[in-house]
Order: C-alpha cells, then sequence, then structure tokens
C-alpha cells in the first residue's frame, strides 16, 4: 500500500508542488486518501488541504473529480496546477460547450489527473453521459460545510452529492473544510455517505494572526477606527462590509482622507470586478473593500490585514474570512469594528436567506399560475407578485434553486426557457422547510458570532476553541486584544501606511477611467459610477461627494483629474 513517504510521492511532491516535507495532518490525511479511505479534512485557511487530493492525484492510477463551489477558485487552482505541469483541468457553466465537451472526454480518455466541476453539473445530460467512462478513482468535495444545512454556506446542489458520488462510480472520498464545528462534522459525513471515515480535524491556531474587537458605538466613531487602522497598518489589506452603499460610503469618506482604495461587490460588472482583483494581486500594499464574495478565490499570501467594519453573520464565517490574512506565516492584523446596531442588519440577512414552506408553495403556485407566459417573464416579475421589495431578500432565488435542484423546472428566467417539468410535492423538500429548524439555528449562530464579539474577558482564541470543540491555548496566546495590547503590538509588527500616495493602487492603470475611480472635475470631488464610450469620446457620470447628485462629465471638454492616478 502507497504511503506519503513512498519515492514516488516524494518525488511527486518535489516536482509538482516544490515541497521536501509534508505537514502533519497533511501526511495523515494522504496516507488514508492513497489507502482508499473515506476522509474527513477540517485545516485553516492556508493549511494546504488541498494538497491531501492533489498529491494522491499525480500518483494514483484513474481520475480524482474534484467538487468546488466557486468558478474563480476552480479556475485559480487549475491554472496553478498546469502551470505546474498537472494533467488538471475544470468544467463550468463559463467555459464553451465545444470546449466544455472536449476536456470531458479528455477526462474519460484518461488524459486527466484531476477535473474540477461545479455540484451543478452532475445535472447536466453531457456530463452524466460521460461520466462512467471516466474512472474516477477518489471524489473530493471543497468547501464541504457547503452540504450540511447547519453548515454557513449551505447550497441545495451539495446536499444532493452523495447521489453524484454514487453516479460516479461510489469512489472513496474525501470532504475538506476550514470551519466544521463537531454538529456540522457529523452531518457532512452522513450527507455524503462517508464510510468509517478518517477524521482529521486540526486546530484554527493561526499564531501570526492578531485577533481583536473593537466596540463602537456610532457610525462616526466606526468610520474614525477604520480610519486610524488604516493608517497604522501597512501592506495589503481586505476590509469587509455587509452593504455595498456602506463600502462605497467609506470609500468615499476615505479618499477625501488621503486613502485611496479598491472597491468590491456584486453591484459592478464582471469585468469591473476582475479588474479590482487584479490590482489587489498585483500591489502590495492595496487596500479593498468588499463584501464576502471577496478572498474565496483569491490565492495571495502576503495579505497583512482583514478587518470587518459590520458583523459576519457566524463564528465559522468569521474565523474562514480572518483566515485569509496572513498565509505566509508573517504577522498579520484582525479586527471587527463591533457596532451592535449592526445586528439587525444580519439578522435580516438571516430571515432572508430561510423561506417558510408557505412561501416556497406560494412560489411555486405563482409559476404554475402563469402558465404559457412563464418564458416571457423574469425574476424582477416574479418578486413583483411576492411583493419582494428588496433585492437583497434572497428567498426567491432559494426557492428556485430547490425547484430545480428537484427537478420540478428546467431552464431558466435568464435563457427565456423557464419551464415547469411538474408538480411540487411540498414533502420532498427538506425537513426544514416545515419546520424552521434553520432558521432558528442560523439566529443561534449570529447570537454567538455576537457574544464572540461582546467578550472583552476571554482570550479569542479560547473562545474559538470552545466553539469548534477543539482543545485551546493553556495559557495567555500573546496575539488577541485580551491577551496582550493591541497598539503594543501594532508598533511592534508595522510601520504605519502614508496617505499622499495612491496605496500601490496606480501602477498597473493605462490611463483610463474606470468605475470607481475618485476624480476631481475643477474643484469638486466625485466618484465615477459610469463610464460611456472610449477614447475621446468617453463620457463619464460622477457622484458628487458633497451633496451626492449626478453629472455627465466629458473629459475632452471639462479638467477631470483623477486621485490615483
Amino acid at each position: 500500500m502507497m504511503r506519503h513517504d513512498d519515492p514516488a510521492v516524494r518525488a511527486a511532491l518535489a516536482e509538482a508542488f516544490g515541497f521536501d516535507d509534508l505537514r502533519p495532518m497533511q501526511a495523515d490525511a494522504i496516507d488514508a486518501v492513497l489507502a482508499g479511505r473515506d476522509v474527513l479534512l477540517t485545516l485553516p485557511t492556508g493549511g494546504g488541504k488541498s494538497l491531501a487530493f492533489q498529491l494522491p492525484a499525480l500518483v494514483l492510477d484513474g481520475l480524482v473529480l474534484v467538487i468546488s463551489p466557486l468558478i474563480a477558485l476552480m479556475k485559480d487552482q487549475v491554472d496553478g496546477l498546469r502551470a505546474k505541469g498537472v494533467r488538471a483541468a475544470y468544467v463550468n457553466s463559463l467555459v464553451s460547450a465545444p470546449d466544455r465537451r472536449k476536456r470531458l472526454e479528455a477526462a474519460a480518455n484518461g488524459e486527466l489527473d484531476l477535473l474540477y466541476v461545479t455540484p451543478e453539473r452532475f445535472r447536466s445530460p453531457t456530463f452524466l453521459e460521460l461520466l462512467p467512462r471516466m474512472n474516477v478513482v477518489r471524489f473530493a468535495v471543497d468547501e464541504a460545510h457547503c452540504i450540511s444545512q447547519w453548515g454557513h454556506d449551505f447550497r441545495p446542489d451539495y446536499s444532493r452529492l452523495a447521489i453524484a458520488r454514487r453516479l460516479a462510480g461510489d469512489p472513496p472520498a474525501i470532504a475538506l473544510t476550514a470551519t466544521a464545528t463537531p454538529r456540522v462534522a457529523t452531518d457532512i459525513a452522513e450527507r455524503l455517505e462517508l464510510r468509517d471515515p478518517v477524521i482529521l480535524r486540526a486546530g484554527i491556531e493561526r499564531p501570526n494572526l492578531f485577533l481583536a474587537s473593537t466596540r463602537v458605538v456610532t457610525d462616526d466613531e466606526k468610520l474614525d477606527l477604520l480610519e486610524a487602522r488604516l493608517k497604522q497598518l501597512n501592506g495589503a489589506g481586505i476590509v469587509y462590509g455587509a452593504l455595498i452603499k456602506d463600502l462605497e460610503f467609506y470609500a468615499g469618506e476615505l479618499a477625501r482622507r488621503g486613502l485611496k482604495t479598491l472597491v468590491y461587490h456584486g453591484g459592478l460588472s464582471g469585468r469591473e470586478r476582475r479588474a479590482m482583483q487584479e490590482r489587489f494581486m498585483a500591489s502590495d500594499d492595496a487596500v479593498v473593500l468588499a463584501t464576502n464574495a471577496f478572498g474565496m478565490g483569491v490565492d495571495k499570501a502576503d495579505i497583512r490585514f482583514v478587518l470587518h467594519t459590520q458583523v459576519p453573520r457566524t463564528l465559522e464565517a468569521w474565523t474562514q474570512e480572518v483566515g485569509r490574512a496572513g498565509r505566509d506565516g508573517a504577522p498579520s492584523y484582525c479586527e471587527l469594528l463591533y457596532f451592535e446596531q449592526d445586528l439587525a442588519i444580519q439578522e435580516t440577512f438571516v430571515r432572508w436567506a430561510n423561506p417558510t414552506l408557505e412561501y416556497m408553495v406560494g412560489l411555486f403556485e405563482t409559476l404554475k399560475g402563469w402558465g404559457e407566459r412563464l418564458q416571457v417573464k423574469d425574476v424582477d416579475d416574479l418578486r413583483q407578485e411576492l411583493l419582494v421589495k428588496e433585492r437583497r431578500d434572497n428567498r426567491v432565488g432559494i426557492c428556485l434553486r430547490w425547484l430545480e435542484v428537484l427537478g420540478i423546472t428546467q431552464g431558466s428566467f435568464e435563457t427565456h426557457d423557464l419551464e415547469l417539468v411538474r408538480d411540487l410535492d411540498p414533502n420532498e423538500l427538506p425537513e426544514f422547510f416545515g419546520t424552521g429548524d434553520k432558521l432558528k439555528d442560523d439566529l443561534t449562530g449570529l447570537l454567538t458570532m455576537a457574544r464572540f464579539a461582546g467578550d472583552e474577558l476571554t482570550c479569542r482564541r479560547t473562545l474559538l476553541a470552545n466553539h469548534f470543540e477543539l482543545e485551546g491555548p493553556s495559557e495567555p496566546c500573546g496575539a488577541c486584544d485580551v491577551c496582550t495590547n493591541g497598539s503594543t503590538w501594532r508598533a511592534a509588527h508595522f510601520n504605519g501606511r502614508t496617505t499622499d500616495g495612491d496605496a500601490g493602487l496606480a501602477q498597473d492603470r493605462d490611463g483610463a477611467f474606470q468605475r470607481g475611480d475618485w476624480v476631481k472635475v475643477g474643484r469638486h470631488l466625485g466618484q465615477v459610477v459610469q463610464v460611456q464610450g472610449e477614447g475621446k469620446r468617453v463620457m463619464l457620470t460622477v457622484e458628487s461627494a458633497s451633496d451626492l447628485r449626478r453629472r455627465k462629465v466629458n473629459p475632452a471638454k471639462q479638467r477631470v483629474e483623477r486621485l490615483d492616478g
């Protein structure tokens, strides 16, 4: 039986990944995967989870099929593997149909060692047609907490991966996540139908991270503290917020105080989000203000700080997000600016993520009542019919995904081919639709996060260890706001940031205006919210920082000075 210390495995480790040794839990996981055991592996962000299935893929005869939730994340991983000479590919909705077929044929012909797919791919007829020919020898599920209804990022298609595993020939499986309580770990094992799994749960201990939560009592105090931290901290950093309008407000206020930032959120186009991410990746001191969508697909080891301007929904989410800092092992700073009133924002989000059984049935009956008109309708029509006034209310999207996963609908509003295939039987829906148990559990998770944020007496690492039921520190950790003085720690590890520069954001600019740029039009400060045309025919829509009015600006006729260039 092959093990991690076999010559062939060590040679693959050195040649493809450039490592001479493995971390202890990596070695245990790889041994279990090579032995054909089912595995549940919990390692902190940056702990090297992916190597547990990537290295075996190079020495096993057959294909390792990897289930990943994020398109950007799988692309980054595959690009990195191919650069190392590994035979890897990915298939998702952004790949053209001919290229998808070509990659699937390559997998079926034994020309790949690793194939990354989203869980939704198991509803594709072409994929299911070729799957039996792929000789899948291991089934790897990344971000496995998405399987659990008690996890912090539950996704309907993930809940059906046990069926997908059987369709792939029922190979041994490895489930990986950065954050899982024992309850979530048990749920993952049951839902994926792991057989006598090897369970490996590392502590979430990252000694190079300073962990802090600072209570503020007004929005102005929060903004002032955010400004102070950005001036005290240098290097690349992420500032997380829950609301797009708040992120854009902070960007404007910080710009007026001499701190230039990037902004990343769902209100930007795909091109704009890619541009923001590329600028962040290319800089060693850029600051990005972002919603929690930013970071999962960002493989940047030298992020020096992660700040939260609003409380995350769960302690698991906070742990995962701060884990994006300091993956190179260097000292990094993580702080939550805790404003108790922000809990109401997350409580609303929780309720918008948990439709009731009555809501689901009502939505289905609305679709059914439209009859032949269904294919000329869109999601906004459905929202209006259901009296959904807030676009962040995600109940419509969740219900539509469940109807698709259960095979009740096919097609989509976006492609104008949505149709009902059969009636909905409420009994086939997950039990939590009727009981409200998931809503109660999600609200309990928010309360746990609030207790963590407000605790000023207990070591942060002890609180985290207790939550995840892991062994905590036996003495003060020396790297949290309870165990040591935060200002002393910052002064020892950071030099501070200058405010007269551009925070590393302008080096790769080509001179063209972009949405999100801060500009001076004459003597007035504003932000570019729309760019139309190009070259000498470009027209900007600029929102004034003083009165929030929007004005059309022609740079060819008016003096427009970009503040970061």
